[in-house]
C-alpha cells in the first residue's frame, strides 16, 4: 500500500480537476504540501449507512487504509495530521464559504450541467449523468437550461456573488488578498476552489462571475500555488 494519500477525484475526459467540491480537498493537500496520488473514479467505496448518498467525492485513503469522505471531515483530519500551515478552522468563514459555494452551484447549475455533459465527462458517464438529471428534473438538461439558465439565472447568481464579495472584503485584518487579509484560511481555499472549478467547467460562462468583483481575481492569483497541481 502506498505511503502517500490516495485522493479520489471525479473522472473526466481531460484527467484534470474540474469539480468545485473536489477542489476543496485538492487545495488543502496542495496548500499543506502533502504528498498524494490522484485516482480518477466514477465511484468510491460506499459511505457509512444512513449517509445522503452511497458514494461521494472527495474521498481520501490514508496510508493505513482508512477512508475519509466529504470535504469537511477530510479537512479536519488533514489539519490534525499536518497542523502547519494552518487552515484556521476555528473561525466560521469556511462555513459561510461552503454555504455560498453550494448556493452558487444551485443558481448557475443549469448552465454548468450542460457543460459537464457536453465537454467534461466521457461518453458513458455523460449518458448516465444526463439520464439521472432528466429523472430528477423531469426534463432534459437542455430544456432545463432553456427554462432557468442563462440570463434568467443571473439575478440569483449575482446575489450569491455579492455574498462572496462581502465574505472576502469585510473580515480583513490587513490589506492582503485573503478573507483575513494576508493570512489564508480554509474559507479562502473553498472560495478559490469554487471559482476555479467554475472556470474549468466552462471558462466562457464563468468569466462574468469571476469578473464580478476585483477581489475574486486577487484571491485566485494569491491561491495560484495551490491551484497549479490539478492532476
Amino acid at each position: 500500500m502506498s505511503d502517500k494519500i490516495i485522493f479520489y477525484d471525479l473522472a473526466n475526459k481531460r484527467e484534470t480537476a474540474w469539480n468545485p467540491n473536489t477542489w476543496k480537498t485538492r487545495m488543502v493537500l496542495n496548500f499543506k504540501k502533502i504528498p498524494y496520488e490522484t485516482e480518477w473514479v466514477d465511484g468510491v467505496p460506499p459511505n457509512p449507512p444512513g449517509a445522503f448518498a452511497d458514494y461521494s467525492c472527495p474521498t481520501i485513503r490514508l496510508a493505513d487504509g482508512t477512508y475519509i469522505m466529504d470535504s469537511i471531515p477530510i479537512a479536519e483530519k488533514l489539519e490534525a495530521m499536518h497542523p502547519d500551515p494552518s487552515l484556521h478552522l476555528d473561525n466560521t468563514l469556511w462555513k459561510q464559504a461552503s454555504e455560498i459555494c453550494d448556493a452558487l452551484i444551485r443558481s448557475a447549475g443549469a448552465d454548468f450541467m450542460v457543460s459537464i455533459v457536453d465537454d467534461i465527462l466521457d461518453e458513458r458517464a455523460s449518458k448516465w449523468f444526463a439520464e439521472d438529471r432528466h429523472t430528477r428534473f423531469g426534463m432534459s438538461l437542455y430544456e432545463l437550461q432553456e427554462k432557468v439558465g442563462g440570463e434568467k439565472a443571473w439575478p440569483a447568481t449575482e446575489e450569491v456573488l455579492s455574498k462572496l464579495k462581502a465574505l472576502l472584503t469585510t473580515h480583513k485584518e490587513d490589506e492582503g488578498p485573503f478573507m483575513l487579509g494576508s493570512k489564508p484560511c480554509y474559507g479562502d481555499l473553498i472560495a478559490a476552489g469554487l471559482l476555479e472549478g467554475c472556470r474549468k467547467m466552462d471558462a466562457k460562462k464563468s468569466e462574468r462571475m469571476v469578473n464580478f468583483d476585483g477581489s475574486f481575481d486577487k484571491l485566485l492569483v494569491a491561491c495560484t500555488p495551490w491551484l497549479e497541481r490539478a492532476d
